[in-house]
């Protein structure tokens, strides 16, 4: 049995199905009526889906109703895992958190209820595999290009976290316990860095309602600390607030006189930071991304400064004045607080990806349109040099509106981005293939050329995520001087394509009609 039989099985009209359904409700249907049915139902429907997904890549090593029965049983082993273990809901949080951005998955022992859904998944691999392989045709080979990244993105774009953002909000030291408040709720732990544990009731009396933005050395009223976010305005709305000088900590030694930076994430990398840490809704609360309070302990061998970094969990200076950023993790709760690495490579840059894509359209748009017309007119049809680019258009519009949906749905997560992006290019090549005026050999080197216009485009991005460069403000211009260098060869690959026209076997659609007399049509 051959492989492509899993393509039949992503394809399948019960797996296209329950892969909308995965995406309605998992991004409108559970905001809209939240509660147990909408709960469950994205479980039931990812069911369906995962296997025929998992499946394509059981196809590449064992094909037929083996490899079909591997993936269902992986998904299912896979499911319990997750939602009978608190090891198997981490390590799915980890795994989600790198496709779709930081992401808590809980185990809930509840959602085994979905499990027979496995059984349609298994009904629908029974029907492809005995079904009739599916006729070579345009319309039947883009069912299959659109139905695998559709199903693929639906499993990675899972729903969009909660409103709530959990965060450090503040801290305190009582009784030589460090209390901090994260997520509405109150953890203590003595050595303020580890051990949290969650505290029934406010100890010592009421906390201080308002944040401290300074505290001072014990026994040293003129050594100090502040945080650079401290006090910050909500209602100014800028693309960097503050310079991106958000999360630091200052340092005078001479009572405020003068002070010096001690520690902070540098302003470059904050927008890095800030896109690893999505805002629930798309409503920025840059407060939750910046240094708040700070509070300064006497420990053995000199001070201690300990700082509330909202989302980014907490900034600890020990007494041998090193800083570090420290997680706060409790496993009790859920509460899972981590600080965002500055430098990683592609992530968190989608709609680069997205605008790479539709710069890559263009460019094959503009190449094609060169090469096509110049054949056309050697040949006396420039007309119809029009026809494959409308065509090509009108695919287009359906496929960027539903990349608008994902990506206003996920954010600036790079994977789901990254797929769509693909299934554009890959239907634009199909098409630019399947037109006849030009020599496919030479299509081909127009596609080349427009992916690298896209590529150009997109490396600026890339080196932003790995520190070079360090500012998001040069990175788009770079890219758009880059794209518009490879556009002309672009044209050129274009001009090129289209100086001698396909040959006449691939042109005998084009032929006139009636024939005219005397000719063989």
């Amino acid at each position: 049995m051959r492989a492509g039989v899993f393509l039949r099985w992503v394809a399948h009209p019960l797996t296209v199905g329950a892969t909308a359904v995965l995406l309605l409700n998992d991004h409108v249907f559970k905001q809209a009526w939240p509660g147990l049915v909408t709960g469950k139902l994205s479980d039931v429907a990812g069911l369906v889906v995962a296997p025929a997904v998992l499946g394509l890549l059981s196809g590449l090593f064992r094909a037929g109703q083996i490899g079909a029965a591997v993936a269902t049983l992986l998904t299912g082993a896979g499911f319990a895992w997750v939602k009978l273990t608190s090891t198997g809901a981490e390590v799915a949080s980890a795994a989600w958190s790198v496709v779709n951005g930081p992401s808590v998955v809980l185990a809930d022992p509840s959602d085994l209820i979905a499990l027979p859904a496995l059984g349609l998944a298994w009904w629908a691999w029974r029907r492809s595999a005995a079904a009739p392989p599916l006729p070579d045709r345009p319309a039947h080979r883009l069912r299959v290009v659109l139905a695998v990244p559709f199903a693929v993105l639906a499993i990675a774009a899972t729903s969009p976290p909660s409103t709530r953002i959990p965060s450090v909000d503040s801290v305190q030291v009582v009784g030589g316990q460090v209390v901090i408040e994260a997520d509405e709720r109150l953890y203590g732990s003595g050595s303020g860095v580890g051990d949290w544990t969650l505290l029934p009731e406010t100890p010592h009396g009421q906390l201080p309602e308002r944040q401290q933005v300074e505290a001072c050395v014990p026994d040293d009223t003129a050594h100090c600390y502040r945080v650079h976010g401290g006090g910050l305005d909500l209602g100014v709305v800028e693309a960097t607030p503050r310079g991106g000088r958000l999360l630091g900590v200052d340092e005078t030694t001479d009572a405020g006189r003068t002070w010096h930076t001690a520690w902070e994430v540098p302003a470059a990398r904050w927008l890095f930071v800030k896109r690893q840490h999505p805002f629930p809704g798309g409503i920025e609360r840059v407060s939750k991304l910046a240094s708040v309070d700070v509070q300064v302990r006497a420990v053995p061998g000199g001070h201690e400064v300990i700082v509330a970094n909202g989302v980014e969990g907490l900034a600890v200076r020990g007494a041998d004045g090193a800083w570090r950023r420290v997680p706060v993790v409790v496993a009790a709760t859920g509460l899972e607080l981590r600080p965002a690495p500055l430098t990683g490579f592609g992530q968190v840059i989608g709609h680069d990806v997205d605008e790479a894509g539709t710069i890559t359209l263009l460019a094959l748009l503009i190449g094609m349109s060169v090469a096509v017309c110049r054949a056309r007119a050697r040949l006396g049809h420039v007309l119809v040099a029009v026809l494959p680019l409308v065509f090509l258009l009108v695919a287009v519009v359906p496929i960027s509106g539903l990349m608008a949906f994902t990506y206003s749905s996920s954010g600036t997560s790079t994977v789901p981005a990254l797929v769509f992006a693909l299934s554009l290019i890959g239907i634009g090549i199909g098409l630019t293939m399947a037109q006849g005026a030009v020599r496919r050999s030479r299509v081909a080197v127009v596609d080349a050329a427009a992916v690298l216009t896209g590529l150009a485009f997109l490396g600026p991005s890339l080196g932003w995520t790995l520190g070079f460069p360090p500012e998001r403000g040069t990175v788009d211009q770079l890219g758009l001087i880059l794209a518009a260098g490879c556009v002309v060869l672009v044209v050129a690959a274009g001009w090129w394509a289209g100086r001698d026209p396909a040959t006449t076997d691939d042109l005998v659609s084009d032929a006139p009609w009636p024939p005219v007399p005397g000719s063989s049509g």
